[in-house]
Parts: structure tokens; sequence; C-alpha cells
């Protein structure tokens, strides 16, 4: 028998009225991204192409130039957007003087930076400095959410930070502590200490789920995987932020992220690890930004780079297609990011762009003291990947869609000489009258958000039936659609 399950698998009860106000750097939306195959039926002739972050020449941004930060400003954390929607705010760390510190800087345009002295924290007898607070050495891995509508205005962002549990009286348990603050700058512990127990995970990234109503975190989790005890992925999701369930394995290394490994490096115990995960809600899925670590020396050294993965429910988690291209690599050698790159716990949308602010190291993981700064990369709105045709005809025609409506969308880049077209079929796959190839206007240039219209048409046609979406292009890349706020996948089981 067909059942029809709509993407967005989770059944879990929201925690927002409907016209509650959208977090900061939330991008929940309508557009179906040609990530994977999920939204496809078939094609041909076509590839599935990946692109990567390109790096702003003007890097690093941010840079270590003050007594506190000594050489390693890194953004384990988050960047956001001002409450106004104009400029930015970072919450990062520092490893300086034999311990962790948790700070705070803000730009109005996203490369020149301030650090704000907050006079919250002494320093060497002066409070003249842009830390945010510190309990112990070992607080780091600030992770910060803005949660608007909370009714108490003291909860409107939310903090989770790692401790390893080493400092009494307070922080003898290792694991994720909570903070809760009316501005993003003066915090306040919540009463449960900590609210997530997690001795192994002391690198997790962690944020809101928009599509679910939920909290949810991706922390470092140890498996045994092919002889070797890997760091893994682990998840955990909560919708009472100060009470986090134990994490759960989610996802592991696999046989292809060893292919690099020679006979030599065998002998010596190389392999890879994941380093973190940052998953985040972009428009109607979960991406994923996987901090790979393949272990040279078969010990605790090797680079860091990011690869994608993509998820439709925050927990099954699917990788690149192979050769599994970097999304986010390190710098050329002598670069001051050329030995490990990682990524906060989610980028931002802007326009037509995608802004990451990264964290970037010029050495290895196991090298010895290294200088850390912070950069920025940018990428084509939804163009983690598209479905790329040549000069001969490709087709792409997708899964049953339910609840389409309104205008379809499309984000594409033509080349000279190419086009795109669009064909809307019937459940039995016949043309529905009026949406056939020859009736669409011919889509040409590159748009992030393009209107498709047919003769005298240009809205999907008004119907309760599933329909599906057969793209015809030439020398072309498709990178995602919008058929309306309830478009949703069908899958037939």
């Amino acid at each position: 028998m067909a059942v029809c399950v709509s993407l967005g698998l989770m059944v879990v009860a929201s925690a927002l009225a409907a016209d509650a106000p959208r977090a900061l750097g939330d991008m929940k939306g309508n557009w179906q991204l040609f990530v994977d195959d999920y939204l496809v039926e078939s094609k041909d002739n076509v590839s599935l192409v990946y692109h990567s972050f390109v790096k702003d020449e003007r890097n690093p941004i941010l840079v270590p130039d003050r007594p506190w930060e000594e050489d390693a400003v890194y953004l384990y954390g988050t960047v956001l957007p001002g409450e106004d929607g104009k400029g930015y705010r970072a919450w990062y760390h520092a490893y300086a003087e034999g311990e962790y510190r948790m700070l705070y800087a803000t730009s109005a345009d996203g490369i020149h930076w301030e650090k704000p002295s907050l006079g919250l924290v002494d320093y060497k007898g002066s409070k003249d400095n842009n830390l945010l607070f510190r309990f112990t050495h070992e607080n780091h891995n600030p992770q910060v959410m803005h949660t608007p509508w909370e009714t108490d205005p003291n909860r409107r962002y939310k903090l989770i930070f790692f401790e390893y549990g080493r400092t009494p009286p307070n922080f003898t348990v290792c694991g994720y502590y909570g903070m809760t603050s009316p501005d993003g700058i003066h915090w306040s512990e919540v009463t449960k200490r900590p609210i997530l127990v997690d001795s192994p995970g002391d690198v997790g990234n962690f944020v809101y789920d928009s599509i679910a109503n939920r909290y949810v975190g991706w922390p470092k989790k140890f498996a045994e995987e092919r002889g070797y005890r890997r760091r893994c992925i682990g998840f955990t999701e909560t919708t009472d932020f100060e009470s986090w369930p134990e994490t759960e394995l989610v996802l592991t290394p696999d046989a292809f992220d060893d292919r690099w490994l020679t006979p030599a490096d065998v002998a010596k115990g190389a392999h890879t690890d994941f380093y973190g995960l940052c998953g985040f809600v972009y428009e109607t899925m979960y991406l994923g930004f996987l901090w790979m670590f393949p272990i040279t020396n078969g010990e605790n050294d090797g680079p860091c780079f990011v690869e994608l993965a993509t998820c439709r429910d925050g927990k099954h988690w699917q990788r690149e297609e192979e050769p599994r291209p970097r999304l986010l690599d390190v710098g050329k050698p002598g670069t001051w990011d050329d030995g490990m790159v990682f990524t906060p716990n989610h980028p931002l949308v802007e326009g037509d762009t995608i802004k990451l602010f990264y964290g970037g190291f010029d050495e290895t993981h196991g090298a010895g003291k290294a200088r850390a700064c912070i950069g920025l990369a940018t990428l084509r709105k939804d163009g983690f990947a598209s479905l790329h045709a040549g000069e001969s005809e490709g087709t792409v025609e997708t899964s049953l869609l339910d609840g389409t409506a309104g205008a379809l969308s499309v984000n594409y880049a033509v080349r000279d000489g190419g086009g795109v077209r669009v064909e809307v079929l019937a459940r039995n796959g016949s043309t529905v009258p009026g949406y056939g190839l020859d009736d669409c206007v011919p889509l040409n240039g590159d748009s992030v958000s393009e209107r498709v219209q047919w003769k005298g048409l240009d809205t999907l046609p008004q119907t309760s039936a599933p329909i599906r979406l057969r793209f015809v292009m030439t020398k072309a890349d498709l990178y995602s659609f919008n058929a309306g706020s309830k478009a949703r996948v069908v899958l037939l089981r």
C-alpha cells in the first residue's frame, strides 16, 4: 500500500505560536535543494556537482591582538546578525596562557571587527576587555542561540559551553553547561549543572531547530570502527533547554574516508576521524559541515577540513557522493589557515550570498603551538551543489510533490547558448495541459530566484493531486526550486 510521508518526518509538539518572531540567523524557508537525490525520481545526462566556499582575499579578518588572546582566536562558536538587521556579532574563544577564554566582538561590515570593553571579567586587575564570563580556566566552545519568543526577557538568548569538570566545588562534572541572557552579553547560569553530561564530547555544536521546534546538538562521540577508536558524531535533542538526554551515535567514518592511506600509513596506525559536525536547518532540510580529521601520524596529528553532509530529520545523515570534494579546505602552504579550518554552528544567508565566518590555524592538530585567526568565506545562495548539464540536453524529473501552489521559482545558472525549461507532469506521467515544454518560456542567464512562466501562465496548476516537475536543460546548473510553502516530497512505500 502506498503511504504519503512528508519532508520533515518528526512529529514534535510546536513550542512556538504561529506568529512567533524568527530567530536571528534562522535559514528555514521554502526552497528545495538539489544537494542529493532525495528530490530526484530520475535524471539523464546530468551530474551532481559540489561547490566549495570561496575565501575572502582580505582574510584573516579577526586576529589575536590582545594580551588575553595571545596567538589563538578561533570560531568554535557563533556569528549572528545584529538585532536591527545590521552588522554582526561574534561569540568566539581563545586559548591563551594555558586556559580557554570566551570572547565577544562586533562588526559593521563583517570585515573590520571591534572588541568592545564589556567590563565583566577581571584580567590581571582590569575589566577593560571583551571577556564574556569565566567560571574556570576550561570553559570553552560558546554555542549561542537566539530565542526571541521567550516570554521571560532574560532568556531571549541561550548559550551552551563545554567544561571538563575538573574544578571543584561547582564544576566537577564533565559536560555542557547552560546560560541565558537578555542581550547576548550579560549571562546567567541555569540551575542545573550540567544540562548535558558528556565526558568525551568536548567538541559539540548546538542550534535551535526551527523545523521541528526543538534544541538539537551534535557532540563528539567515540566508537570502535574498523580497528580504531575513532572520533564520531553523536546526536541529542530536547524541548527543554535545561535538560538534555545522553547523546546517541549517528555518524561514523566509513572505508572511503580512509582512501588516502598507503601501506606505510596503515603500518603506523593512520586513519580518519570526524572532529565535529555543525548541523543546522537550511530551507526545507538540514545541512551539516563535517570536520574531517585524517590522523596522519597514527596518534593525534593531521589537518582538519570540511565536507558536506545532508539530512531530512537532523539524525540520519547522508554523505557526499564520491570522491567527496572539500566544502572548505585548508589554505595553501605558508598561509594563515594551512593547517586546520573549523566552522561556527551555522552560516548566515544574506540576499544572494551565504556567508561563513570560520576559524583557521597555521599548524596541524598535533604540530605544536599554532597561530589561529578568523576568516570569511562565501558561496552562492543554495550553492552547495547543483545538477549540471553540458552541451547535450539533460533532464531531471522530481519525485512526486504534494502541496505545490503559486509561482514556481528556480535557482539556476545558464551559460551562453544554453537554457532551462520546466514541464509539469501529472502523477501518471502525462503533461498537465498548458504546462508542456513548448509552453515554457526558457530560462537564460543566472538567477537565484527566477519565476518560471508558461504561455499565459505564471503559477503552478491548481490541483490537490501530486505533481512532478521535469527540468530539461543544456549548458546549465540547477541548484534549487521553490514550489510554495507547503510543497513536500511524497515517498511511496
